[in-house]
């Protein structure tokens, strides 16, 4: 991947021509004019990093005939087992070269290979700011919900954050468990949003070509049950390129970088960005149950790094957790929790916002044509190479 992205050298050709449709990278630091490349090389490169093309199709931590025996297995299979078998696979893989874990900047280096064209270092470039209000990142908390228990439990987890001013979504399976309606009615009476996550939770919907065909009619049911326009795959199961297919205004399945999943990677973007018109919004911290339960984690300091490296970026933070039972289900974990907000809330410059109102945001900042003086903040290229951002005025 160093390769691709170093490849991009100053004998690239900008031209400040506009155009309708400028290349996603070059919307991420639109400035008042529009630039295009004529080159392929920057192109290329941004959609081998966010569609995740430098991994091998499919890539998962096991075989696939192993997967398919466990999903078929899993039920019946002692949790202690389960997690026994999850940590000594960690130990086995080790961490990657690439993406970095906890936090991979591939994006944000190719973005200031963008700004050294169009600026000298020192020289600020004026563009449409990532957030709405002047806001220095955006905050999206998210749950996947795994069993009956588990959407119960969705209550309490919504009162902890209602307390501190935040709101959330909930991503809910539709056949996997007895659903209580009466749960999402009144989650949503009370501010936060229902996602889908799936039909079943396991691999199967993007097992092959074929199971996931057949199963768009009932993830269609499922948004129109659930009032959702947002999706999360299953354990994060994806083909990049099928995502677009999907009934829904916004994905969120893809990590910026996580070794961890049984499909590890990452589009290595701390923003949020477009597979065909559908917008994804990657999750960008560490899930919950890798860092308390297969980590073992006792504390929120590697969320709050993260967290730090995001508002550095000017970018989405987007947290990925379980009101389950072995989640936040356990005291310990919502006390961690409960902690991890109390930090949150202390940032008053975060936009805290529903996943579906970032989504909505992020394609209204893509399409707008008028804008006032107020939505641009600045870019700025220093003698290292580092992209500096500054919010608006």
């Amino acid at each position: 991947m160093t390769a691709i992205v170093t490849s991009l050298g100053a004998g690239s050709q900008w031209h400040g021509l506009r155009m309708a449709s400028p290349h996603p990278l070059l919307r991420l630091l639109a400035t008042e004019e529009t630039y295009v490349v004529n080159q392929p090389d920057l192109s290329s490169a941004y959609d081998a990093l966010v569609m995740e093309r430098w991994a091998p199709a499919n890539a998962s931590a096991l075989p696939h005939w192993a997967l398919s025996a466990f999903y078929r297995v899993r039920r019946v299979i002692p949790r202690w087992l389960q997690l026994a078998l999850r940590r000594g696979l960690i130990k086995r893989q080790g961490l990657p070269d690439f993406p970095k874990w906890p936090y991979d900047e591939s994006v944000r280096d190719l973005l200031a290979k963008l700004a050294a064209i169009l600026a000298a270092p020192g020289e600020e470039i004026r563009f449409r700011w990532f957030w709405p209000h002047g806001a220095r990142a955006a905050l999206a908390l998210t749950h996947d919900v795994e069993s009956a228990a588990g959407l119960k439990n969705a209550l309490r987890v919504a009162e902890i954050e209602a307390a501190r001013g935040f709101c959330s979504s909930f991503n809910v399976v539709k056949c996997w468990y007895e659903i209580d309606h009466g749960v999402l009615r009144e989650l949503a009476a009370r501010g936060f949003e229902i996602g889908v996550h799936g039909v079943w939770h396991d691999r199967s919907l993007f097992s092959t070509r074929a199971e996931f065909e057949s199963q768009l009619e009932l993830l269609s049911e499922a948004a129109d049950s659930f009032g959702a326009v947002g999706f999360r795959s299953p354990a994060t199961y994806r083909v990049n390129d099928w995502l677009a297919e999907l009934p829904f205004e916004y994905d969120c399945t893809v990590p910026l970088s996580d070794p961890y999943e049984p499909q590890p990677g990452g589009c290595c973007s701390p923003w949020p960005y477009f597979i065909g018109d559908t917008v994804e919004l990657p999750w960008t911290l560490t899930q919950d149950h890798t860092l308390f339960t297969l980590l073992r984690h006792r504390d929120v300091e590697l969320w709050l790094g993260q967290v730090e490296r995001l508002r550095d970026a000017a970018g989405l933070i987007q947290a990925l957790t379980h009101p389950d039972p072995g989640y936040l289900g356990e005291p310990r974990n919502a006390r961690r929790y409960e902690a991890f907000l109390d930090q949150m809330a202390e940032h008053t410059d975060l936009w805290n916002a529903l996943p579906r109102d970032i989504a909505r945001w992020w394609r209204h900042r893509d399409s707008a044509e008028t804008w006032s003086p107020n939505d641009y903040g600045t870019a700025m290229l220093t003698e290292q190479g580092r992209l500096v951002f500054e919010v608006p005025a």
